[in-house]
């Protein structure tokens, strides 16, 4: 019997393989509780997070922006900090409804949203203020409320006013001969004609860019009066989920937090974002802005992506790295989930490990499948339990969950853009059949194409480094994208699998271009090879498929 002894107590294997089973993929759905049994704790991370300074947390979906902010929030609580937690897509109704609604006016949609946001906020603190948690008059939340009805977002156009006056003046004379009685009479006649109009009206004259301004009222007044009244030292304010919000009204919230938070000293904004589906201002005619500039007002304090592949010197201390991470996420979602059950849990990560896996190999196979995205690695470990049948986990196991993750989610989010997959399958023949590789370069500018951004937001494709250059091209820069495990996991094994990371002889070439190791001179022609020629690909795709629309940032 497989089994792990923890504080005097047998834990099957298959208890663990059913804990799999319950342990939660979305950090949305883990009970307060749960969250800090179940967070990893990197220390460079927390520091991260608990930074004073306004700031964003990028990341792709999967990658824990939602657990960091959880995180966050249970952390201040229990250091009597007061945390406001807003998750765009739950919280505010439906971005599908009346804040994406074509047949509404920015205006009409930016001003629901930002007023919903700012009801959120006043409940919370209204909430406290009848709890006694903040020392502030009811009244002024009351006040509050009231200046909702002044926030509007305004469109501002030229108007011009005209007025026109028309008159006219005129005289006639008539003369004429007549007979009468058989004797000639002379006939006159004199009138006189006059006309007058008016006319008023009022034209409108748009130039440029519509611009919008947002109009708060007394609301700012207010709000930072109950804040500061609140006997917390700290004032968290923490935005899950901002690409929920439609991309074209994602500014207007800026603008609002901006306005109303970024000036408190108390007050620390987060929030979590994916890079490529986030809007922050909207640029004037004058130097003016709606919004918030990123870097100046509110600062990048975190990317996820490049976290969770653990940039490192050589491929052994990351590979030691991710080894450390996963081998905790692991033991500390299992865990929770066995006591969940009413077992006792296992005592250490070795035991968990060596009770769970058939060997060390079979964990490492779930770290190369995930990618560095720890849903997707939970996501391996809970299918390949359901494949092993009540045994350990194997590594065929693994990549059978792995190859049916892919088909499953990944690769079926490109069912509606035949041009992604088409560009996807051009990659794969070029870069894993071409050359037996399964990662690539690409210009940096061309990362922000909207087919690469796609792949890379459905986690297909994967950012390893970012502006890499080579000494024989030293101006140009280059991202290192990695290809996902799912789409060659098939081929392992076989002649047609990938050999290394760019095709070329050896794996020296992942030292070379991940960490800060130096490239030997006779790499560069494998570097060389490796570059991906974007723009001509899509041009054969484009005349392949007759053209098709790219996919829209939102």
């Amino acid at each position: 019997m497989n089994c792990v002894i923890a504080r005097g107590t047998i834990v099957d294997t298959k208890i663990l393989l059913s804990a799999l089973q319950e342990v939660e993929k979305r950090a949305e759905r883990v009970s307060e509780d749960d969250v800090l049994a179940t967070y990893v704790n990197v220390e460079s991370l927390t520091a991260a997070l608990s930074a004073r300074d306004n700031g964003i947390i990028f990341g792709r979906r999967g990658t824990g922006k939602t657990h960091a902010l959880k995180y966050v929030a249970q952390t201040e609580r229990e250091k009597g900090n007061r945390v406001v937690f807003i998750d765009m897509e739950q919280d505010v109704g439906s971005t599908e409804g009346r804040y994406a609604d074509p047949n509404l006016s920015i205006s009409e949609r930016a001003t629901r949203l930002v007023v919903d946001v700012l009801s959120i906020v006043h409940t919370q603190l209204l909430e406290a203020a009848f709890a006694g948690d903040i020392r502030v008059q009811i009244d002024v939340l009351d006040r509050m409320l009231d200046h909702f009805r002044e926030v509007l977002v305004a469109q501002e156009t030229e108007h011009e006013d005209t007025q026109t006056d028309r008159s006219a003046r005129g005289s006639t004379t008539n003369a004429g001969v007549r007979w009468a009685g058989g004797m000639p009479a002379l006939r006159l006649g004199e009138g006189a004609t006059r006309e007058t109009a008016h006319e008023e009206g009022v034209r409108t004259r748009q130039t440029g860019v519509v611009r919008h301004r947002i109009h708060f009222g007394g609301v700012i007044q207010s709000m930072r009066q109950a804040i500061e009244a609140d006997d917390a030292s700290r004032f968290w304010l923490l935005i899950d989920e901002w690409s929920g919000i439609p991309i074209d009204l994602q500014p207007y919230v800026a603008e609002m937090l901006r306005r109303l938070f970024f000036g408190i000293p108390k007050v620390s904004v987060r929030i979590a974002a994916i890079p490529h589906r986030s809007e922050w201002r909207i640029a004037g005619e004058r130097g003016d802005y709606i919004g918030a500039e990123v870097g100046a007002e509110l600062f990048p304090l975190l990317d996820l992506d490049e976290f969770v592949v653990f940039p490192a010197r050589s491929r052994e201390e990351q590979a030691q790295r991710s080894l450390s991470f996963f081998r905790a996420l692991l033991f500390r979602h299992i865990s929770t989930a066995v006591v969940g059950m009413g077992e006792e849990p296992p005592e250490s990560e070795a035991d968990l490990i060596g009770s769970l896996f058939t060997q060390v190999t079979s964990l490492q196979e779930v770290i190369r499948a995930a990618e560095g995205v720890p849903r997707d690695a939970l996501s391996i470990v809970g299918r390949a339990g359901l494949r092993a049948g009540g045994s350990k986990i194997a590594v065929a196991h693994v990549r059978e969950s792995a190859s049916q993750l892919y088909t499953t989610t990944k690769a079926a989010q490109l069912n509606g853009i035949p041009i992604a997959r088409a560009l996807l399958d051009r990659i794969l023949s070029d870069v894993i059949s071409g050359r037996k590789a399964r990662a690539f370069l690409i210009k940096q500018d061309q990362t922000q194409d909207p087919l690469v951004q796609q792949l890379v937001d459905d986690r297909i494709l994967h950012i390893i480094k970012r502006g890499w250059s080579g000494k024989d091209n030293p101006g140009e820069r280059y991202d290192v994208l990695q290809i996902d495990y799912g789409c060659y996991v098939h081929l392992l094994g076989t002649n047609a699998a990938p050999q290394s990371l760019l095709g070329g002889d050896d794996e020296d070439e992942f030292s070379a271009v991940v960490g800060d190791v130096e490239v030997p001179d006779e790499d560069y022609r494998a570097i060389r090879r490796a570059i991906l020629d974007l723009p001509t690909m899509l041009a054969d795709i484009d005349g392949d498929t007759g053209g098709h629309p790219t996919p829209s940032a939102d």
